[in-house]
């Protein structure tokens, strides 16, 4: 009878868990988790806090005890692991008690990165990632006493939380340390009209600011102070920089990482048996062909279901991934596909506008690079499939059920014939 191990209950970790109870209905399957709620989608957490959903609806696959049930499990509720012995597969719980498994699979997911800065901690800075972040921000915003807010990164999650202050009326001022929005996703052309179209709907938007520390005012009100000596004054302050891995006792543990734990295709880690799945590893990426972090909920889903299924002797693979990054606020959307790292100057570029779709689009010896796309998510996963297919196979090219698709949407032909689409008579 195996007996294996999940530290870490998101999306990923839920799914391995089911793939490993559908492939072996006899194993042990023993979960780790720090808190007391289900498995929940982090990106949802700023819906709830709008007001769009529910609570209950951040959590698709039910409670603690409903998952217990349903696939027989050990859930350790607010347990947390502080070691692992790679070599030996054992674990180390809070309580100082050590457990051995046949396999372990780390889904620890990623936290909010909170720089380490004074005042950081006062009343009134909040961080947006956990149900709980949602919980405690709600409460706030629900009592109408924030009338100005401050969010501190550009980030997928802090665009969420600008659009939070909006929808409650509540002035709001976006601060980043790069140059644009999504520095990672977009083009500076893509973020002109962005920030265009943010500034139309009143966010105050302030670029190449870094955070120094945060101070108390006597009315109340925070400060935040920049290190070129700007200074920001807001009710609230939320602090959306980015995410970091939560992969320390992994690291401790000398499994191979880079910003994220390292995985091969059957999403096993540099250790034998030891498996990674989610925000917390790096599988492999469709355009680089290299390790990369592909923070999607899907992917770590996927990933997650490709672990269960290999801890308990059933081989599974999972395949290159391609990034894509989607942005819904305040009736805009934002699609970037492709890694932007991948564009040079060498690179042959294709620009369209109208008064629906604006698209800027990158390739190079008949690969697309990037594409930066507003105005057009209900066509990212068609647009993602294209490009992964183009890697997959070599040949840069749109079927025609994919051409017809987009000439539906509304898509110029010269922009299906760039990404190689298909001639129709």
């Amino acid at each position: 009878m195996k007996k294996i191990a999940i530290v870490g209950f998101g999306g990923a970790g839920y799914n391995a868990a089911r793939a490993a109870r559908r492939h072996d209905a006899d194993a042990v399957i023993d979960v780790y988790i720090d808190t007391d709620l289900g498995p929940y989608n982090p990106m949802l957490t700023t819906y709830y806090v709008k007001g769009a959903i529910p609570l209950g609806a951040l959590f698709p696959f039910g409670s603690l005890d409903k998952i217990r049930e349903e696939l027989h499990l050990n859930i350790y509720a607010n347990t947390s692991v502080t070691a692992m012995n790679a070599e030996e597969k054992t674990l180390t719980l809070s309580d100082g008690a050590v457990r051995a498994y046949d396999s372990i699979l780390i889904s620890t997911g990623a936290g909010a990165f909170m720089p380490r800065c004074p005042g950081i901690d006062l009343p009134g800075v909040f961080k947006m990632r956990t149900a709980h972040d949602a919980m405690k921000l709600k409460t706030e915003l629900d009592k109408g006493e924030i009338k100005t807010g401050l969010v501190i990164g550009a980030s997928w999650v802090g665009i969420k939380v600008i659009e939070d202050f909006d929808a409650r009326g509540i002035a709001c001022t976006l601060i980043d340390g790069a140059k644009w929005i999504f520095p990672t996703a977009t083009f500076e052309e893509t973020s002109r009209r962005i920030h265009k179209d943010l500034r139309e709907k009143g966010v105050e938007l302030h670029f190449q600011q870094m955070l120094d520390h945060i101070e108390p005012e006597e009315n109340g009100q925070l400060t935040a102070v920049m290190q070129n000596g700007s200074r920001f004054t807001a009710d609230a302050i939320a602090v959306c920089i980015g995410i970091r891995a939560n992969i320390r006792f992994a690291m401790d543990a000398g499994l191979k990482t880079n910003r994220a734990l390292v995985v091969d295709e059957h999403m096993q880690t540099s250790a034998p048996g030891i498996y990674a799945a989610g925000d917390c590893c790096e599988a492999l990426e469709a355009q680089t062909g290299a390790p990369f972090n592909i923070g999607v909920w899907m992917n770590a889903q996927r990933q997650g279901a490709v672990a269960g299924a290999n801890m308990v002797g059933v081989p599974k693979e999972f395949g290159a991934n391609m990034l894509l990054n989607l942005a819904h606020y305040m009736d805009y959307d934002f699609v970037s596909i492709g890694n932007i790292l991948t564009c040079t100057p060498e690179d042959e570029v294709y620009e369209y506008e109208d008064d629906r779709y604006y698209i800027l689009a990158k390739k190079k010896d008949g690969r697309i690079s990037c594409i930066n796309m507003i105005g057009t998510a209900d066509s990212n996963g068609v647009m993602k499939q294209i490009l992964l297919r183009a890697y997959e196979t070599g040949r840069l090219a749109t079927d025609v059920r994919s051409t017809c698709f987009l000439l539906d949407n509304g898509f110029p032909r010269s922009f299906i014939d760039f990404i190689g689409g298909t001639t129709i008579d």
